[in-house]
């Protein structure tokens, strides 16, 4: 019966012959009705009320354009939480879990140390380091007022309260010698990568850098200034991109330069201390 659930599973049956995880995805998407698990698993000739309806609707039309099932669940996991996203900001890679986690193993001083992260975006890194570290300071930057925007949602969502949100080009606004820790993940891909052929329903901004390299450059030429001395700095960065980003920092001064992989044995993360 056309406006039942079975009929809409039917529907992504159809569909799925031609994308092999989007009856997986639907029954996340179902989930997220408030649509019990049983219901779901059973197939259930549920009768749908005409909101929910549309709103399957919407679903199969954005799915099928490619919109990535975050976006259209309004949610993304990412270090054991659930944060708020939409196509405003990028969404959380499994890999920068792993730069939380390096960073919370850093000998930094148990209370009142000042962490700042450059490129907040959807605010994951930095909240789920407020989270886990309620007595250090954390401040985070964003040039773009539309990912603030988002990080502010989730700063609520989280009730966190040490964590400042600020409107900058990187970390201009910084005062020298002050900063103990600097964490970014910041735009990385080249302006011609292939790659951004399967991205486009993602923040062009927060992905492409000139040369694929300049924001390490400016984030580095601040950070030397901003740091404190034996201050450190993380970046996360392309998986080819290892050599550049260690360049990048010994020719700023930093020293005593390491890079550590992801889970897949890639190059992923750079650490450098003032």
């Amino acid at each position: 019966m056309s406006g039942s659930l079975k009929f809409y599973f039917t529907k992504a049956r159809k569909l799925s012959s031609h994308n092999s995880v989007l009856l997986r995805d639907f029954k996340f998407f179902l989930s997220s009705l408030d649509i019990s698990a049983t219901i779901i698993a059973l197939e259930d000739d549920l009768l749908l009320s005409a909101k929910e309806q549309q709103k399957i609707e919407d679903f199969f039309e954005d799915y099928l354009q490619g919109v990535p099932l975050d976006y259209i669940l309004k949610e993304s996991s990412f270090f054991n939480h659930t944060f708020f996203v939409d196509s405003r900001v990028l969404i959380p890679r499994p890999e920068t879990e792993l730069m939380v986690e390096a960073v919370l193993k850093l000998p930094l001083r148990s209370a009142g140390a000042i962490v700042l992260e450059v490129g907040v975006g959807s605010g994951c890194i930095s909240i789920s380091l407020a989270l886990s570290r309620p007595s250090w300071k954390l401040i985070a930057s964003d040039i773009s007022s539309e990912a603030l925007e988002v990080a502010q949602i989730n700063l609520k969502k989280f009730k966190v309260f040490n964590l400042q949100l600020i409107h900058s080009n990187w970390l201009s606004f910084a005062k020298p010698d002050s900063i103990e820790l600097i964490v970014s993940n910041p735009p990385y891909i080249h302006p011609d990568d292939d790659h951004l052929k399967g991205l486009i329903h993602e923040p062009i901004s927060a992905l492409v850098t000139p040369n694929g390299i300049d924001s390490f450059k400016e984030i580095a030429k601040q950070a030397m200034l901003a740091l404190k001395v034996g201050g450190r700095i993380i970046f996360e960065h392309g998986h080819t991109q290892k050599d550049q980003v260690m360049a990048v920092l010994r020719e700023e001064g930093f020293r005593n330069i390491t890079a550590d992989q992801d889970l897949q044995g890639l190059n992923r993360f750079v650490l450098g201390e003032k």
